[in-house]
């Protein structure tokens, strides 16, 4: 972005149109001053944007603030994704009924199949050659269904494709289990191995780079809409740095994905880990871990009533060290 706004204060977009001959020129003049201002300046604003890196997530993910017009504009995204939402489904819904007319009208189809039969007999149907005439309907299905699949549930649904895809994750990661995890993602990161750690540490990194990435482009563009609002078609160059923030807002949405599933592996594997540092017995099977995590999840959000029963130690409890050795008298 500074090398955006240098190229723009040099071209003299500020004061008139763009002057392509006078930029030539004066990128012909690089200075050591002029590379120590352009590097500190860098240097500055990366300090200066990193701690809003929190909040440059939540405004992508469609967090606006509660004034009337972010409450507006958020009403009106989230009616735009529920629709869309709803079109998806609706699109799968005849994809699978046309996929399935297909097969009810093949040699393999009788009507004396039972359940489990005719599943079978469907599913060789679509691996077979026979179904190739229906190759483009599976391949719009899946990809409609993938869409789809970015979505959270409707009243749960958020102002952006990216808050969306997030918000899925958060209440679906850890559901199995009954944990909550947005509740338990700090716990996690303190006692997953370091290896685990790593892995989800990158998955951030590239979430948090893509998302920063697309927040910088966004502001180079008002800074160009700015510098060339009045200069005609010289305007159009504010979609270079649009569509870099657009392709940055894409990749962020696929890192968001990478990280869910770095944090479904994640607690899938370490969580336990988890239950032994918080001293809780380990469950015998799925059902239990439910019941016991309902509790769990109610005391780390800080709801009172809660009841857990800790793992009992085993073992001779260690003595107490003294804090001084005895000294050795000589005879």
């Amino acid at each position: 972005m500074v090398l955006w706004n240098y190229l723009l204060i040099k071209s003299d977009a500020w004061r008139d149109r763009p002057n392509l001959t006078a930029l030539g020129v004066r990128l012909t003049e690089w200075s050591v001053s002029q590379v120590a201002w352009l590097l500190l300046i860098t240097f500055v604003l990366a300090l200066f944007l990193h701690p809003f890196q929190f909040a440059t997530v939540q405004l992508l993910e469609g967090y606006w603030g509660s004034s009337m017009i972010a409450i507006g504009a958020m009403r009106l995204r989230v009616a735009h994704h529920r629709k869309r939402a709803q079109r998806l489904a609706e699109r799968v819904d005849a994809l699978d009924d046309a996929i399935e007319e297909g097969f009810l009208k093949s040699p393999r189809y009788t009507d004396d199949l039972d359940e489990e039969t005719y599943n079978q007999q469907f599913d060789k149907y679509l691996n077979s050659s026979d179904s190739n005439h229906l190759v483009p309907q599976i391949v719009a299905r899946d990809a409609l269904h993938a869409r789809h699949e970015r979505y959270p549930d409707g009243q749960r649904i958020l102002p952006t494709r990216l808050g969306n895809t997030l918000r899925r994750y958060e209440d679906a990661v850890g559901a199995q289990y009954g944990l909550d995890a947005v509740t338990t993602a700090p716990h996690f990161a303190l006692v997953i191995p370091e290896p685990h750690l790593a892995y989800l540490r990158d998955s951030r990194q590239l979430l948090d780079t893509t998302v920063r990435l697309c927040f910088v482009s966004l502001l180079a563009t008002l800074i160009a809409i700015a510098a060339l609002l009045t200069d005609g078609p010289w305007l159009l160059v504010a979609l270079a740095p649009y569509f870099l923030a657009y392709l940055a807002y894409r990749a962020a949405i696929a890192a968001a994905d990478e990280y869910g599933t770095a944090v479904a592996t994640i607690i899938d594997l370490d969580r336990f880990a988890l239950y032994e540092h918080l001293g809780l017995p380990r469950p015998r099977d799925t059902d239990e871990e439910r019941q016991v995590n309902a509790q769990l999840m109610s005391l780390l959000q800080w709801e009172g009533g809660a009841v857990l029963r800790y793992a009992s130690g085993t073992g001779e409890s260690p003595k107490p060290r003294r804090l001084f050795r005895p000294v050795k008298r000589i005879r």
